[in-house]
């Protein structure tokens, strides 16, 4: 099945079940770790156990991370409220885009927004917002003064909800920026595109902490900074270096799930991207063909202990194979991003002719890959493209016609596309190649049935 999506899925359910269930006996959604006077982390108490991160300054609280709904992030407020006796909300900022961090910042409307300007892009209305000012030299800003918001309309609720709308950041920025608030400050890293397209990491020096959101855990989940079809490797080296190597000491790693981490364990994630980096790099030099590459770069053992943490070796297996098939991409222009550009500029017809192109005229310079290509489809079918959607997953159903995965995905955006004849046609077809795909199975009953 599709990864990415599986994730997200259970994601969803996990912290949906989570929000449906009262606390027994009153318990507290959140626990509290105290770093210092300054950080607290505020762990919830839910299968995922999102890291919601409290800095107290003397100019104002600083909210890491909003939780997943108004709800939950209501409760944080309250919890912080009474466990530091003020409510003086300055500052929200976002690790990233995705709902489980950013849901709950209307909770907070005194409190700027901070967040990369992809972050603000993700969140705005469907309809266009103003463009907000350019971003201020925080290191100058009068922290404390009034809030100006740029005006805007209410933000865009969220798909398949009707209780709350997001609030999007007002303040924004591209590469790095300083937070000064007297005798503290925050350091805003862009990590580039990774897990999202709008990670940050956050050191606090005088603190010896840094929040790294989504990209680094390692509990129930592995890391996640190759998430997207296009990355940033190159700048997620520079990043980590310049914080690991760089003159800050480092005590407390805190990720936006599970339990905080070492610098040390973050060194070795840091070397892990930057060796497979290498690696791919060097295997391109040779003109090694990819499914060489696949099996050339073993898993150093330093990461066996992924196993005591409940990764089995087959798991842990393909997160690798799969991570160096990501990074592998990054040498090579992705033909899946150029047909979905295609598509948003000129139309399925033109895309498909240059599907065709980049097949026949040296298609060593391109990198071919279904799961890509899957994505982009997806992609189209969640934004109502579904002819669009239905013509990629085509296309993947000629270049992998041995792959069930290519089939199963054609059969669903057929169905979306109300052919339901041609849905059972391909979800057949999928389970002919795999017998085992239950969501096949279960899809193909229901609509034989009918």
């Amino acid at each position: 099945m599709k990864l990415c999506r599986i994730f997200l899925i259970g994601l969803t359910l996990l912290l949906f079940t989570h929000f449906a269930l009262a606390q027994p006996g009153g318990e507290s959604r959140f626990k509290l770790q105290r770093l210092s006077e300054r950080v607290l982390v505020f762990t919830e108490n839910s299968p995922i156990q999102n890291n919601l991160v409290v800095i107290a300054t003397s100019k104002g609280l600083i909210i890491i991370d909003t939780a997943g709904s108004p709800q939950a992030a209501s409760e944080l407020r309250k919890s912080v409220e009474k466990e530091l006796g003020r409510n003086d909300f300055a500052f929200v900022i976002n690790t990233h885009h995705h709902w489980d961090h950013s849901n709950g910042n209307s909770v907070f409307p005194e409190a700027q927004i901070i967040a990369h300007e992809e972050c603000r892009k993700e969140l705005i209305a469907v309809q266009p917002l103003p463009t907000p000012s350019p971003s201020p030299d925080l290191e100058q800003q009068r922290v404390g003064e009034p809030v100006v918001r740029p005006a805007i309309p209410p933000p865009r609720r969220r798909p398949n909800t009707r209780e709350y709308a997001v609030l999007p950041p007002n303040i924004t920025f591209s590469n790095r920026m300083s937070l000064r608030l007297e005798a503290l400050t925050l350091k805003l890293f862009y990590f580039g595109r990774a897990h999202s397209s709008s990670d940050i990491l956050i050191l606090i020096p005088e603190e010896q902490v840094l929040v790294t959101g989504d990209l680094f855990f390692d509990q129930r989940w592995l890391p996640f900074f190759a998430n997207e079809m296009e990355l940033d490797v190159p700048l997620m080296i520079e990043v980590l270096n310049t914080i690991l190597d760089g003159e800050y000491e480092i005590q407390y790693v805190i990720p936006g799930h599970q339990d905080l981490w070492t610098k040390d364990k973050l060194v070795l994630w840091r070397d892990y991207i930057v060796n497979l980096w290498q690696w791919v790099q060097q295997a391109k030099a040779q003109k090694l063909p990819f499914e060489d590459v696949l099996h050339r770069f073993p898993l150093d053992k330093k990461y066996e202990y992924l196993k005591a943490l409940g990764h089995d070796a087959a798991e842990i297996q393909r997160f690798h194979e799969r991570n160096i098939g990501v990074f592998w991409s990054q040498l090579f222009e992705s033909a899946a991003v150029i047909v979905e550009k295609t598509i948003l500029e000129s139309g399925v017809e033109a895309a498909i002719n240059k599907y065709q192109e980049l097949k026949t005229n040296q298609p060593e310079a391109y990198f071919f890959d279904e799961r890509q290509f899957n994505t982009v489809g997806y992609r189209l079918l969640g934004s109502g493209k579904v002819p669009a959607a239905i013509a990629v997953f085509k296309l993947n159903v000629q270049a992998y016609p041995n792959e069930w995965n290519v089939y199963d995905s054609l059969g669903e955006a057929y169905l979306a596309n109300a052919d339901t004849l041609l849905a059972i046609e391909n979800y057949k077809k999928s389970l002919e190649l795999n017998p085992q795909n239950e969501n096949g199975m279960r899809i193909l009953k229901a609509l034989e049935t009918k």
